[in-house]
């Protein structure tokens, strides 16, 4: 038995020293872990006076005014107001259009009667209107005769006029051939140029008497250039002349 004993005896140290190391490790951890949960405690230091200080009045925080909730409230239902006023305008303004239309006065209809006097008078302006038009287109075309008249008369005359010098100056300038009547005429169909001067003359009918016919086609190239106005106007019709010559106008 006692070899039992000292053949188990390594053994049993070494397991007892494997469980205390165990319980060690056991404790250790159990250790921690109490650390690790709980807090350090506060640290506060005591000052010993001799004599108790005197103590001051502590002031106390100013309080909010109670009224600064009710602003706030008040602000906040301007707000509103001024949303809800703004988003009516436009409701607003339509209803005051409508009411705007719904007092507009109606025009009273016109009776019967009054639509009968009306398209009288219109038609009696109308009629005046037109016979003022007409008196007045009347005047108009007066006024033009009259002036064409004038025109027309001024005209004849400033070309009897040429005509008269034109005859005269073909007159001074013809040879008398003897026992020529005084009632002798030759007709001539004279064309002239702007300067008076003459580009043919041919005898359309004949004095009787062609003594007379030949002096005086002579004389009307002779009197060359004849006498014509400067008036472009009149110019033109002394382009062609039918001149009449007799002896007894020298």
């Amino acid at each position: 038995m006692s070899a039992t004993l000292r053949y188990r005896d390594p053994y049993r140290f070494s397991a007892g020293m494997l469980a205390m190391v165990v319980h060690i490790a056991f404790f250790a951890m159990l250790v921690m872990g109490v650390r690790w949960q709980t807090h350090q405690p506060d640290r506060f230091s005591v000052e010993l006076w001799d004599n108790l200080p005197m103590q001051q009045p502590t002031e106390e925080p100013a309080q909010q005014p109670a009224e600064a909730p009710v602003q706030e409230i008040v602000a906040a239902k301007k707000v509103v107001e001024q949303q809800a006023s703004s988003s009516n305008v436009p409701q607003k303004a339509d209803i005051e259009l409508r009411d705007k239309k719904l007092r507009k006065p109606i025009k009273p209809q016109p009776s019967a009667k009054e639509l009968r006097q009306k398209q009288l008078r219109q038609k009696q302006l109308r009629e005046e209107q037109r016979v003022m038009e007409a008196y007045v287109e009347k005047q108009r075309l007066a006024e033009r005769e009259r002036v064409r008249a004038e025109v027309l008369a001024a005209t004849s005359a400033e070309m009897g006029r040429y005509q008269d010098m034109i005859r005269s100056k073909i007159r001074h300038n013809i040879v008398m051939p003897p026992d020529v009547l005084p009632t002798a005429a030759a007709e001539f169909q004279v064309t002239l140029l702007p300067d008076g001067s003459v580009l043919d003359a041919v005898l359309r009918k004949s004095s009787g008497n062609a003594a007379y016919d030949e002096a005086t086609e002579r004389a009307i190239y002779k009197a060359q250039p004849l006498p014509i106005p400067s008036d472009p106007v009149l110019k033109k019709r002394f382009r062609e002349l039918r001149l009449t010559i007799r002896p007894e106008d020298r």
